[in-house]
């Protein structure tokens, strides 16, 4: 199994630690696959707040020429950032809210570069299945940027439906975390409820724990090892079905 993991990260050239032990090898593979954005096209939604923003903005070409890359189909990947491609980093933001976060620029340092060059500002975006969601553009260094509630509030204002099934009717968390607050409770591992406009929520994203690692990582790595389990002794009767059984629960 380790070796069907590793070949996969040297193929895509993901970094990587060596793991002894196979759940956390696992659980870092589904960190990297749950932040890869799957490549596909998408219908694109650009909440209010952007749609004024953006027509006076420094990267308005690039930012609707990232448009026109989800719709199209093409790998937005790109514009992410280069730690998205380490399987031991962890995107908090993600994690929590799964918001992705796009650097603007279209161009490459090196042509042969698979990732755009950074740029200050930045594209915050949530994706599904089949839309995009673009919320935003905040620039990297901005205060408390990574744990905005106003990109909650954004999300609350424009599709309400993407996060209506993370509220907590009839409560208000106490204490009513503010941005920075909620940010160190990120790096020291905590679950945290939030409010916003008077509505209260958790989970609205997949959630991490003290460790860092994303909690639905962490369920679908679960899923291979009771599969591993189950199916352990095909490893000496039918080595092919092994293989592909174990690709197909990799999702590779």
């Amino acid at each position: 199994m380790i070796k069907v993991v590793e070949d996969f990260f040297l193929q895509f050239g993901i970094k990587y630690k060596r793991h002894t032990k196979t759940s956390l090898l696992l659980v870092r593979y589904f960190n990297f696959r749950l932040k890869y954005i799957l490549v596909g096209k998408r219908k694109m939604q650009v909440s209010k707040e952007l749609s004024t923003k953006i027509l006076t903005h420094q990267y308005r070409n690039d930012t609707f020429s990232i448009f026109d890359k989800i719709i199209s189909g093409e790998d937005i990947n790109p514009f992410q950032s280069k730690e998205s491609f380490n399987a031991d980093y962890h995107d908090s933001l993600f994690n929590d809210w799964k918001i992705h976060h796009l650097h603007l620029s279209t161009k490459k340092k090196n042509p042969t570069d698979y990732f755009n060059e950074r740029t200050g500002p930045l594209l915050f975006i949530l994706f599904t299945d089949d839309t995009a969601y673009a919320l935003d553009i905040k620039n990297h260094n901005d205060k408390n940027v990574w744990s905005d509630t106003d990109l909650i509030h954004i999300i609350q204002k424009n599709w309400n439906y993407l996060i209506s099934a993370s509220e907590v009717p009839n409560i208000t968390w106490s204490p009513d975390l503010s941005d920075k607050e909620i940010g160190i409770l990120r790096k020291k591992g905590y679950t945290f409820g939030i409010n916003v406009d008077e509505k209260s929520y958790l989970y609205i994203g997949h959630g991490q724990t003290s460790s860092g690692d994303n909690l639905l990582a962490i369920r679908m790595a679960n899923e291979v090892l009771r599969w591993l389990a189950k199916n352990y002794e095909l490893i000496d009767t039918d080595i092919n079905r092994y293989d592909l059984g174990l690709k197909e629960q990799l999702h590779i």
